[in-house]
């Protein structure tokens, strides 16, 4: 889900999908398919404001977070109602495959795997990769990831952070969990040491959880220091058009707008 190194460095990853069976985006709405756990990019909550949407089919559960406000200047850039469906992450891309969403905006990033099933537009975020250890602990002053070498290291099963712990040499690479959340308990409670996850959702996890600290290396995870998040939507044979119409709305969106979201995204979620 989840590649980077300058917050404000955008660049586009477009890439062509193999052949889905999704239906025709339609026009008449955008149904985004996202966790709703994956704080500061998107969470659940029970208080309706002017950074929420519904969940869809759950009475009185919302979502907030980045990916909801990238979400809702699309929808609004492509003058239509933007519709939030809360699904597990490998159900994801299934469910654009099958036609019941029409876009993911979930801290997706580009892999080959998921180019089989596919595209992705232009990114919406870039994201440093960091470590989530204890304050007190050693780890908090590593500057090389290599430093982990025999460590207990964990991530989100099924995302790019997890695919990347065994660049460590001799680590102890912790079965992936089910959310970011239980990963950060799982460190938070000693069973694993490290936590491998995206700059904004390591703070999120800090800000919640102060025994907690980020660690960013000086010596990264080679070939993916930069992660470029991107909104994963299914294209018929021929046709572009709602990708098309998503990155010419991401050309207008700045990047200090895009920091702005974030800040924001941040600083809520550290009170939910």
């Amino acid at each position: 889900m989840r590649f980077q190194k300058g917050l404000l460095a955008f660049f586009g990853v477009v890439v062509l999908a193999t052949s889905c069976s999704a239906a025709k985006f339609d026009n008449s709405k955008l149904v985004v398919g996202l966790e709703c756990d994956y704080a500061p990019f998107n969470w659940t909550t029970t208080s309706s404001t002017d950074t929420t949407l519904p969940i869809n089919g759950v009475a009185g559960q919302f979502a907030d977070g980045y990916d909801i406000q990238v979400a809702k200047f699309i929808g609004a850039n492509l003058g239509i109602d933007v519709v939030i469906k809360k699904l597990a992450w490998g159900a994801l891309i299934p469910a654009i495959q099958s036609g019941d969403i029409n876009a993911i905006i979930a801290g997706m990033s580009y892999t080959e795997e998921r180019d089989q099933s596919v595209d992705f537009t232009d990114a919406y975020y870039i994201s440093d990769i960091v470590a989530v250890v204890q304050a007190d602990s050693a780890l908090a002053s590593f500057t090389s990831i290599q430093e982990l070498s025999g460590y207990k290291v964990i991530s989100q099963l099924g995302t790019v952070q997890d695919s990347i712990i065994d660049q460590i040499v001799g680590v102890v690479h912790q079965t992936g969990s089910e959310t970011f959340n239980t990963a950060a308990l799982s460190v938070i409670s000693g069973d694993s040491d490290a936590l491998i996850a995206e700059y904004p959702v390591a703070r999120a996890i800090v800000n919640a959880n102060p025994t907690l600290a980020v660690v960013q290396f000086t010596v990264g995870f080679t070939g993916i220091d930069e992660n470029a998040l991107s909104v994963a939507v299914a294209v018929g044979e021929g046709n572009t058009e709602l990708q098309d119409r998503i990155n010419l709305a991401l050309a207008t969106l700045t990047s200090g707008e895009r920091l702005s979201m974030m800040d924001g995204a941040i600083a809520r979620s550290a009170i939910e």
